[in-house]
């Protein structure tokens, strides 16, 4: 398990992050891609000193990205079905005990499947991700009653994808998941510092065992979930250190399991009205964002960074640059937000109405798939071999 590894594999992350770049590599004639180790290398570079080196960086992955996809992006969803928990996440507005604008609520049935027929019928979406707090009132049995219904609900018009944030599981619980139909499931990982993690997420909850979570996503690909997304709260921590722990826990994911192209969480620390902690001194600036998702597309060119509404307009373009992003138009973090009308946040979002920012989008020359599939995904793992061995990207001496 990662978590029997983890301080092997930070000692070796120090190292790299610590080692200045003496000669330059790439990738010119065998058709494979970044190691962890290489990709890490270059979280080293300043992208405000090296800015060649970093225009280089980002150039080459919006081609990478590009040549793959077509400067497609691929619309998802957030549905909170609770805001309801008992964890103290101290950078979060819903944790325990917070009474400062939060609306408490759990959606029954019948206001999930009328948020669920709004989002589909009024906007179009086809890719839905219920998202769950951690509410003891919501066990495994109604997550999965969930699942089953918004399923029934797509197929009534052509079907479409559902993915889970939640908690993490045991196996058996995620095979009573996938069962249930579920076609994704993410779960951020917010530091792999764990000094830092354990501070963030005091108490004795599933969220502040550190080793219970980072193990969840092989539980995952123990059960047969394919298709699996891992991520990090840029700002909690040295987003550095968290970049690299993110490439060497996907690279060992990569080496023991069968895990496909994952999806990668890119959520950047936001002050909540709530929340204890609102900032700190570790939040990456835009062109630092920037530089980790393309340092993470050089290293998987197929995994789907998840561009999220917590950042402008201009930057989730940016970020999505050449495509092979998930998108998020609409949003609202809190359950009923949508068609019931209720007010509140998790977290401070943009909402970037699909009815008007879609057109937006492709006049920025971002082509927006409501409806698609992770085959089609999987299915350009030989083109990405093939452009990783064509567009090598040496990285001089400093």
């Amino acid at each position: 398990m990662f978590s029997d590894s983890h301080r092997i594999e930070w000692s070796r992350m120090l190292e790299v992050l610590t080692k200045p770049i003496s000669e330059p590599f790439g990738i010119t004639d065998e058709c494979r891609r970044y190691s962890a180790e290489e990709a890490a290398t270059l979280l080293t570079l300043d992208p405000s000193l090296s800015v060649g080196q970093f225009q280089s960086i980002v150039g080459k992955a919006k081609l990478l990205k590009a040549s793959l996809f077509s400067n497609a992006i691929f619309a998802v969803v957030p549905l909170y079905v609770t805001s309801i928990c008992t964890e103290q996440c101290l950078y979060c507005n819903y944790r325990l005990g917070n009474h400062i604008q939060v609306d408490r609520h759990r959606l029954s049935d019948e206001e999930l499947l009328k948020e669920t027929l709004f989002l589909m019928e009024e906007k179009g979406f086809r890719t839905i991700e219920l998202v769950y707090s951690a509410d003891h009132s919501f066990g495994i049995d109604t997550i999965c009653r969930h699942i089953e219904l918004v399923r029934k609900t797509l197929e009534t018009s052509g079907g479409g994808l559902i993915g889970l944030n939640a908690e993490p599981f045991t196996v058996d619980e995620y095979r009573l998941l996938k069962s249930a139909g579920i076609d994704f499931i993410v779960l951020w990982q917010e530091t792999y510092d764990v000094d830092t993690y354990r501070q963030m997420h005091p108490g004795t909850s599933k969220k502040s065992n550190f080793e219970f979570r980072i193990d969840a996503y092989e539980r995952m690909l123990t059960a047969g979930v394919e298709h699996i997304g891992l991520g990090v709260l840029s700002g909690l921590a040295d987003w550095r250190k968290d970049w690299a722990m993110l490439l060497f826990h996907q690279e060992y994911l990569r080496n023991h399991y069968d895990m496909k192209s994952p999806i990668i969480g890119i959520p950047r620390l936001k002050a909540s009205e709530g929340a204890v902690i609102r900032e700190t001194c570790h939040i990456p600036t835009d062109d630092e964002f920037l530089f980790c998702t393309a340092i993470q597309c050089l290293f998987d060119p197929l995994s789907l960074p998840f561009v999220n509404t917590r950042e402008s307009w201009d930057l989730c373009v940016r970020l999505s640059a050449g495509g092979g992003a998930l998108f998020t138009f609409n949003c609202s973090t809190i359950p009923g937000g949508y068609s019931l009308g209720r007010k509140g946040y998790q977290f401070p979002t943009f909402d970037f109405d699909i009815g008007l920012h879609r057109e937006r989008a492709e006049k920025t020359g971002l082509h927006t798939r409501m409806k698609w599939a992770f085959g089609d995904i999987d299915a350009k793992k030989a083109d990405a071999l093939r452009l990783c061995r064509d567009n090598h990207l040496a990285i001089g001496k400093r």
